[in-house]
């Protein structure tokens, strides 16, 4: 779904992106990190890879996190286990949310990625200084707003709140410490945990401040991206984040209260911010993703937490036959997890099909017409990927009000369409430097909670009226594809 925003964005740093489809994004959003596999693999194959690639990333900070687990609670002089590693980095792979983001778009994935490491990092330079997880921790950090502009807003909300609970837990630790023995080494206290984890957060944030161009032009409020109607509100009742709400909350007041490492407490902490944003909503789409994205980070920590319950608290009180039966659960839950992944990738690569073979069709016809104009299109993630493979212009419907940037372009748009019957329809095709209409029939009805088409005058067909207007001639019916050639 989100592939052709990636192209564009890719196109923008080689130089070739003359539509300033979308938004700004900055070089690594991902840009750079796409062209290798696109210049070798071809823009389909290589595109898929790159996804693939990008989706086994958050995997690491989880292996490694889990990792300390096996680490702190195998018995003197044993081999530390590598189980509640695999176990929590296992499951984040197989988990659903984790299926639709490969899918609609995965750079968010390798921005979790990083800020996972940001986490782990944290985590080791509360214990001691090394100057490993110091540079970890400067180079990710730095990178997360050049890659991915969401995971740059919620590190700006979880990576204070981590340290805070990781500064306050240490310093619960060291009081306890020294009330029992009396005596507390210095490497151990507080005062030597903050500024282990200040200059390298710092420096990372230095390194980050390098990406603010490219966030000036999308603040909440500036136009761009904000959507008529409330900043902020709550989802329904019946929407799956509520279940969300209802797993992690539990599950962080529990590793609080029952964990002992600080920096497992603090991941306990993050569990219950991340259950607090999740649930909501906004119109502005700088504000949401902080938001909505809260639903697919959550499973970074919640694996972790889940993975030290298991392996530190329940099975090592648990009889022979107890582990037997949590071995088969177990086998179940990757069973069903696996299943529901399956199902979750295909439904929704069918909704996230945005340029199918019939498509990519229409668009050679209308390229190779060679007249450069603008080719009007009925959803905005199709037109991102018409921009990325045309290289033209690519104004398009909206499922709702369109933000106020968006306000002249979108009446110019339904003029051509013909539901607006008192405009000049020659002057909306002159201001849109339109040539072509793409109509994916699919859209917006793709599913019975799809919205509508804004302003669309025949409900539930808005593009039953095309095939008589006047000024549209059909050049190309194939499929749901139709391309419509301007004749005004």
């Amino acid at each position: 779904m989100d592939g052709g925003a990636y192209l564009v964005g890719m196109n923008a740093v080689l130089g070739d992106e003359p539509t300033g489809a979308g938004f700004p994004r900055p070089p690594l959003a991902p840009g750079w990190l796409l062209v290798p596999f696109v210049n070798y693999l071809g823009m389909d194959v290589g595109y898929k890879v790159w996804s693939s690639v990008a989706s086994v990333l958050p995997a690491i900070p989880i292996y490694l996190l889990a990792r300390r687990i096996g680490s702190s609670s195998h018995r003197r002089g044993a081999t530390p286990s590598l189980w509640p590693a695999v176990f929590a980095s296992g499951f984040l792979l197989l988990d659903l949310l984790h299926a639709e983001m490969i899918v609609t778009g995965a750079l968010p994935l390798i921005a979790f990625a990083l800020l996972g490491m940001v986490w782990w990092a944290m985590g080791e330079l509360s214990e001691e200084w090394s100057l490993t997880a110091a540079g970890v921790l400067v180079i990710c950090l730095g990178l997360i707003p050049w890659v991915n502009q969401t995971t740059a807003g919620l590190a700006l909300v979880t990576i204070p709140v981590y340290g805070a609970a990781l500064v306050g837990f240490k310093a619960k630790e060291t009081w306890n410490t020294q009330q029992i023995t009396g005596f507390i080494r210095y490497n151990d206290h507080v005062l030597s945990v903050i500024p282990r984890l200040a200059i390298p957060l710092v420096a990372g944030g230095i390194i980050a401040l390098g990406a603010l161009p490219w966030y000036l032009q999308v603040l909440p409020g500036t136009g761009l991206l904000n959507y008529p109607g409330p900043f902020m509100y709550l989802s329904p009742w019946n929407d799956s984040s509520w279940v969300q709400v209802a797993l992690a909350l539990p599950l962080g007041a529990y590793i609080i209260w029952r964990a002992k490492p600080p920096w497992l407490r603090a991941l306990g902490v993050l569990i219950l911010l991340l259950a607090a944003l999740l649930p909501w909503l906004s119109t502005d789409e700088t504000v949401i993703n902080i938001f909505y994205r809260s639903r697919y980070l959550l499973a970074m920590p919640w694996f972790v937490a889940i993975s030290w319950c298991v392996f530190s608290r329940w099975l090592p009180s648990m009889p022979q036959w107890g582990k037997t039966f949590s071995m088969a659960l177990t086998v179940a839950a990757i069973a069903i997890m696996g299943t529901g992944y399956w199902w979750q990738f295909n439904n929704q690569s069918k909704y996230s099909d945005m340029v199918t073979h019939e498509t990519a069709e229409a668009l050679e016809i209308a390229d190779a017409s060679g007249d450069g104009k603008a080719i009007i299109n009925n959803s905005f993630t199709l037109a991102l990927w018409v921009s990325a493979i045309n290289k033209v212009e690519s104004p398009h419907t909206w499922t709702w009000e369109p933000p106020s940037h968006w306000t002249q372009t979108d009446k110019d748009v339904r003029c051509v369409l013909g539901w607006r019957p008192e405009c000049d329809v020659s002057e909306s095709v002159q201001a849109l430097n339109a040539g072509w209409i793409l109509i994916e029939n699919r859209f917006p009805y793709y599913n019975l909670r799809a919205p509508g088409v804004y302003g669309a005058v025949n409900v539930p067909e808005p593009w039953a009226s095309l095939p008589t207007t006047p000024w549209l001639d059909l050049v190309y019916s194939k499929g749901t594809t139709d391309l419509y050639r301007i004749s005004q």
